[in-house]
């Protein structure tokens, strides 16, 4: 056995070059595989971290639809036995007392006063300072942009001063803008003692919520509680780790192993096309073994064996810097978002994974080959009997199948990608020989004689050859769709956000809205039409499997503002306040499980509900994790009285900017946020714009992976060509011109592969703007910079793969390689 590992080495270091390039495929393919595990895993652990930290050891809490209530209506689940903790909260609305020029809207805070700073209850990650139930904790960019360290002195306006007692880390109880820009759509927080709070506000045994935690029993008084309140203003809810409403990452994942799987797809070509290479070279050693007794299994264990060695180098050198290029992969992800998170990289799992895949998908690519190898005919291989006509006829047949499969561009559905990529890599060797004879004239007048050689030599080899530029070709085609969906998504989610904002404003209050607040809004000269919003927020639900999750629920109705998109919310709305029942966002939707007609489970202030659901719309709500009840049915049967929020229509189009500060000039002491539809707008595409970057990095990196691909079948080409190279060169062709004929066949494989993959990714960029499963949120627009990109890339990086294979063509000597033909 040991002395089959060595001749697999011997043979595979035969040839250096080619060895090295396989190497690299699979060590850039698997360092791809590795990095984009660890930001899977990474990203999830990130936002379960801040999920639980929001959540700490706390099971229920008791809220109010009212903003506050008296500290008498919780008494006696305080002194519960089975109450084993509890935190009592309150939330008042001010403004930081500031130098400079910063209007109201900016300088909004909103202050929590905790009974226990130390609860366990309550997760603070202290950066500087500690928690003495003194001072006030901030989170640490409010700490840098007002400039103060712990022991300084914070003042509030009408309120009152306190020093800063300990700076914390990045929490959802605490996330504040990290500039003054940030602050004019969001608000800043920070947190005081309870009883500090009380004496500035005046309001004595007033909370917000409270907090508790319970031992075995806890499921049972909870039951009882939503019995005690069902008719109070304040309600029970669990305590739910569900952050899908402000976190809609599940994109992201699906991006991640989108390029993991191509990256990995083309390293196993890069293997199959040296493989499958070296099988064919060796046609004749295998029969020679075969004819000294080595049967059909040992030659194939022969190969097998130079592939594992294969994988085994390219994964040792690979995973390391995965796990490097995962760590700068993270940074530049979190970077996208606008809070300061730290995360801890989980590489462990992934590096396993990652080893795994690195040994056993070129295994798999080279299936075929290896047997191949064990099948080597004796007699047939001896008598160089060879059938020129069986390839030409395969081709034809593969052509006609890639043709057919262009018929997956009137399919709508996601499988209709998967058959136009394959139509595309099937179809390549009819669009290389179309492309050949195009450009046979450019390439003749830029590399001279040894460019019409060029054009010649790469029908030789047609198949490998188209599969490498169709390899590049599904790079390109798949990164342009992606950057064209990117580019376009905020266009669509700006017409989502308008057509189911409600209004241009939205404002949110710490005491319900009464007639004479709204009497006064409306009086606003700017203002056209003001109407009240009811979401009940936050409640907990089931999804089918019986897991609970958290969301909002918005009341409609028919003369209201519309939420829904699309022609039929009309029709929704009357069969909504006909009947007890419930409409659930896509995302909602899909997180639920169920189908349309069956029931979902939630928890209403009035009490645990059964609701039918009757459909599932597309909304920009909470990214469509949110669900719609009839407004009146919300108020009189789920327990929602009151309405916190507001949305104004302006006249014309006004400027929202200046009615914001007139806002919080006369309601500032109650409002907790005032949010335009532009504010909203910016929010949810800011991160989409951040995505441009990563896109272009994996642009480059996928291409750079196909060049990897067309350098090692320009060498293959070129050293099976060996003694035909030695006989141009016997007839006067000299170095230059050699390389210049290998850098022609080069360019013209990179130039079919970037415009088979822009005219691809043009086709997928049709299909996904003409479909009705993606609802027009695709436009038909190509990314200018990321289209010159890969043009430019694709020809610089597939001039750099053939300068490897020209400089190896070049150092041919003519009487070696006449000898050896």
């Amino acid at each position: 056995m040991l002395s089959m590992w060595r001749i697999s080495w011997r043979n595979m270091i035969q040839h250096k070059k080619r060895f090295a390039i396989s190497v690299l495929g699979i060590m850039v393919g698997i360092a791809f595989v590795t990095s984009m595990l660890i930001a899977d895993r990474t990203t999830n652990d990130v936002f379960h971290y801040y999920e639980q930290m929001y959540v700490a050891d706390a099971d229920y809490w008791v809220l109010s639809d009212d903003h506050t209530y008296d500290e008498e209506q919780i008494s006696s689940i305080l002194k519960h036995p089975d109450v084993t903790g509890s935190l009592l909260a309150l939330d008042k609305q001010t403004f930081f007392d500031v130098e400079g020029d910063h209007s109201l809207n900016q300088r909004a805070v909103r202050i929590t006063g905790v009974q226990d700073q130390t609860s366990s209850l309550l997760k603070l990650p202290v950066i500087e300072g500690r928690l003495d139930n003194q001072g006030l904790v901030i989170p640490d960019v409010v700490a840098k942009l007002l400039n103060k360290k712990v022991g300084d002195t914070i003042r509030f306006s009408d309120l009152g001063e306190a020093k800063v007692s300990a700076i914390v880390e990045y929490t959802q109880l605490l996330s504040s803008p990290s500039d003054w820009e940030g602050a004019e759509s969001s608000s800043f927080r920070v947190m005081a003692p309870l009883d500090l709070l009380r004496e500035w506000t005046g309001l004595d045994h007033q909370l917000s919520y409270m907090r508790f935690q319970t031992n075995d029993g806890g499921e049972q008084l909870f039951q009882s509680l939503q019995k005690e309140f069902k008719d109070a203003d304040v309600f029970v809810q669990p305590v739910v780790a569900d952050d899908r409403q402000s976190n809609d990452i599940g994109g992201l994942y699906t991006f991640f192993y989108l390029i993991a799987g191509l990256s990995m797809f083309m390293s196993g070509f890069i293997v199959f096309n040296m493989i499958y290479t070296s099988v064919m070279e060796r046609k004749k050693e295998f029969a020679i073994m075969k004819s000294f007794g080595y049967t059909q299994g040992s030659v194939s264990k022969l190969m097998l064996i130079e592939v594992l060695i294969l994988a085994c180098i390219g994964t040792a050198i690979g995973v390391p810097i995965g796990v490097w290029l995962g760590d700068v992969f993270m940074q530049t992800l979190l970077g996208v978002f606008t809070f300061d998170m730290v995360y801890s990289l989980n590489w462990q799992v992934p590096v396993v994974i990652s080893v795994i895949i690195g040994i056993v998908f070129p295994v798999l690519f080279s299936l075929f080959p290896i047997y191949h190898a064990g099948k080597t005919s004796v007699l047939l291989t001896l008598k160089s009997t060879t059938q020129t006509s069986a390839p030409k006829k395969r081709s034809v047949i593969r052509a006609v199948i890639g043709i057919g499969l262009l018929s997956f561009i009137w399919v709508d559905h996601p499988a209709a990608y998967l058959g136009i990529l394959a139509s595309m890599v099937l179809s390549f060797p009819f669009f290389l020989l179309f492309l050949n004879r195009l450009l046979a004239p450019l390439l003749k007048f830029i590399f001279g004689y040894p460019g019409h050689l060029s054009s010649q030599h790469v029908t030789q080899q047609l198949n490998r050859n188209a599969n490498t530029a169709a390899i590049l070709a599904v790079g390109i085609a798949v990164i342009l769709l992606l950057s064209a969906v990117i580019e376009s998504a905020p266009d669509g989610y700006e017409r989502e956000i308008r057509q189911t904002y409600g209004g241009d404003l939205r404002v949110t209050s710490e005491a319900p809205w009464t007639k004479a607040d709204q009497e006064k809004l409306s009086s606003y000269e700017a203002v056209e039409r003001v109407e009240p919003m009811m979401e009940a927020a936050p409640l907990t639900w089931e999804t089918a499997d019986g897991e609970k999750r958290q969301f909002s629920i918005i009341g409609v109705d028919e003369k209201g503002p519309s939420f829904i998109e699309g022609d039929n919310k009309g029709d929704l709305y009357q069969r909504l306040s006909e009947t007890p029942s419930i409409v659930l966002g896509e995302r909602a939707f899909d997180e639920w499980g169920g189908r349309i007609g069956e029931s979902v489970y939630l928890n209403a202030p009035s009490g645990r509900q059964q609701l039918q659901v009757i459909d599932v719309v597309k909304t920009s709500h909470h990214s469509g994790y949110v669900a719609f009840v009839d407004q009146t049915f919300l108020q009189e049967d789920l327990g929602w009285a009151q309405p916190l929020d507001i949305l104004l229509t302006l006249k014309d189009k006004g400027d929202g900017e200046s009615l914001r500060d007139q806002l919080w000039e006369d309601f500032g002491q109650r409002l907790s946020k005032v949010k335009t539809v532009e504010d909203e707008i910016e929010s949810t595409t800011s991160a989409l714009t951040g995505m441009n970057e990563l896109i272009s990095m994996m642009l480059i990196f996928i291409m750079g992976l196909a060049s990897i691909g067309t350098a090692n079948t320009l060498l293959m080409n070129t050293l099976e060509r060996t003694s035909e190279i030695g006989t141009m060169r016997a007839l006067g062709l000299t170095k230059q011109q050699v390389r210049k004929m290998i850098a022609g066949e080069g360019v013209l494989i990179g130039l079919s592969g970037v415009i088979g993959g822009i005219l691809f990714g043009v086709i997928l960029l049709y299909v996904s703007s003409q479909s009705d499963w993606l609802g027009g949120f695709v436009s038909f627009q190509l990314p200018p910079v990321h289209l010159l990109l890969a043009v430019i890339a694709g020809i610089a990086l597939s001039l750099a793969a053939s300068w490897i294979s020209s400089a190896t063509a070049s150092k041919i000597e003519m009487i070696s390689s006449l000898k050896e033909g």
